[in-house]
């Protein structure tokens, strides 16, 4: 076999996925780098244990090198550039050339991007973020309290409602929940949309019945950080004592740099396999996770388009499908798997109780997602997948 080589850009779920399976599949003189700015890897659902005090940093978090195969290369840098057409990428610690990319390299939170985000809320969507949040939690008696969402899409659509539902579990168990409102806003039409009007409805009934304000439709215009104002662009206004917000995201400046995204601000790939479809004269290039735009045939409203929700699990599939078109092509083989629009996600409500939602995106006429009531078995079913995939064990 003649040596070639994948660059992996970025060690998230999905650059970690495509480590596994494609060692697996292709002998070690197929070279395989993966290259991450951090040597550290913590599994997102965990932020909202962090906020709670429930676990610290140091608990949750792996050395990324460690859950890597053998013969796998891991280079800690900052990617700076690339260029696809020359299978280049320049990084702070030089250059690395490769036959293939996988682009894996996330969502970047963009507090700045709304007028007065940055000055008014705190967030959880990264783990010095969630730090923070845990200390002025902590200290909060009474009040309001807004968790807003002020821009679509994001990473982990059931996020913002899992934080409500532990922010009322916490707040009844330390006898404070009387003296705190608690209320969502959103620019959504209801909670995780995509899974269908069942579950949205579902999830937003479980939500209320909390006694957590539900406001959907509601677009942020700007923020007054010194009134303590949250201005929307329906004319409409909400005052709060503590603002907890989900960060509008974006592609990363790299990837926007290297002019792969759409329209839309993110990569478009073939719903099945991947492939970035980047022209003639171009090594091959994938991406997967996050900073992808999978359009889904299939919609609960015919004037209403949906995309693929970003998220751990489905990134993880998609490193995996990624992988494996890469080892057929240098097998000389026509046929790899393909990704079936099959995922799940924890939403975890309070009282060691916890929903694992099972979706089938790419179903017609519309996506489908099942679901059981809370419960314990399911809260410990998201324990041991977050301890798998700290541990390496990819799954």
């Amino acid at each position: 076999m003649q040596s070639t080589t994948t660059l992996i850009l970025g060690g998230g779920f999905g650059g970690i996925a495509a480590a596994h399976t494609l060692r697996s599949l292709l002998p070690d003189e197929h070279r395989i780098v993966l290259i991450d700015r951090s040597p550290h890897f913590a599994v997102g659902a965990t932020k909202t244990w962090i906020i709670l005090g429930e676990k610290e940093p140091d608990d949750v978090t792996s050395n990324r090198e460690n859950l890597l195969p053998e013969n796998v290369e891991f280079i800690q840098a900052d990617i700076q550039k690339i260029n696809i057409k020359n299978g280049v990428v320049f990084t702070s610690q030089g250059e690395v050339n490769g036959d293939y990319f996988i682009i894996a390299l996330g969502a970047d939170v963009n507090m700045g991007a709304i007028p007065g985000l940055d000055r008014a809320a705190h967030s959880f969507y990264t783990m010095d973020d969630a730090v923070e949040l845990q200390k002025v939690l902590h200290d909060f008696k009474k009040g309001e309290i807004v968790l807003l969402i002020p821009r679509m899409p994001i990473k982990c659509p059931p996020a913002p409602y899992e934080a409500a539902l532990m922010l009322d579990d916490y707040f009844k168990r330390h006898k404070l929940r009387q003296q705190i409102n608690l209320s969502i806003y959103t620019v959504e039409p209801g909670p995780m949309a995509t899974a269908g009007p069942e579950m949205s409805t579902y999830i937003r009934s479980l939500i209320e019945s909390r006694n957590i304000e539900y406001h959907p439709l509601k677009k942020t215009e700007s923020i007054d950080d010194k009134s303590r104002r949250i201005v929307f662009n329906d004319g409409s206004e909400k005052n709060y004592d503590l603002l907890i917000a989900i960060p509008p995201h974006q592609a990363p400046k790299v990837i926007r740099d290297a002019e792969l995204i759409n329209a839309g601000g993110w990569i478009p790939v073939d719903p099945k396999t991947m492939k970035v479809n980047t022209g003639e004269g171009t090594i091959p290039v994938y991406a997967v996770g996050d900073n992808t735009v999978v359009p889904l045939l299939g919609r609960h409203k015919p004037d209403v388009p949906l995309v693929l929700p970003k998220a751990g699990v489905f990134a993880a599939s998609h490193g995996t499908i990624a992988a494996q078109q890469i080892a057929a092509d240098v097998r000389g083989e026509s046929i790899a798997g393909e990704f079936d629009g099959k995922g799940y996600c924890y939403i975890e409500v309070g009282g060691a109780e916890a929903i694992k939602g099972e979706g089938s995106f790419f179903e017609m006429p519309n996506p489908q997602m099942k679901r059981k009531a809370p419960d314990k078995e399911q809260y410990q079913d998201k324990v041991k997948w977050i301890e798998n995939w700290s541990s390496g064990k990819v799954v």
